[in-house]
């Protein structure tokens, strides 16, 4: 359970920094016609973004292990 909270905890965070401080870069880099940077800032925002998926796979893995029953 523990395990579980933690990580959930550590997914919201992800996701606060990809909205509130990669998307701000994305947004306004699309805003300003600067073609790579809003690239760049979409590449950090795929990664985060399938970092914060690899977690909520692990969390189902975790979920669903023998030990937890």
């Amino acid at each position: 359970w523990t395990i579980m909270a933690t990580l959930g905890v550590v997914m919201v965070a992800i996701f606060l920094h990809i909205r509130f401080a990669l998307y701000k870069r994305f947004s306004r880099a699309v805003a300003a016609s600067e073609w790579a940077a809003g690239g760049a800032a979409m590449a950090q925002i795929r990664t985060w973004v399938s970092i914060n998926l690899g977690l909520g796979v692990l969390i189902l893995l975790v979920t669903l292990m023998p030990w937890t029953s």
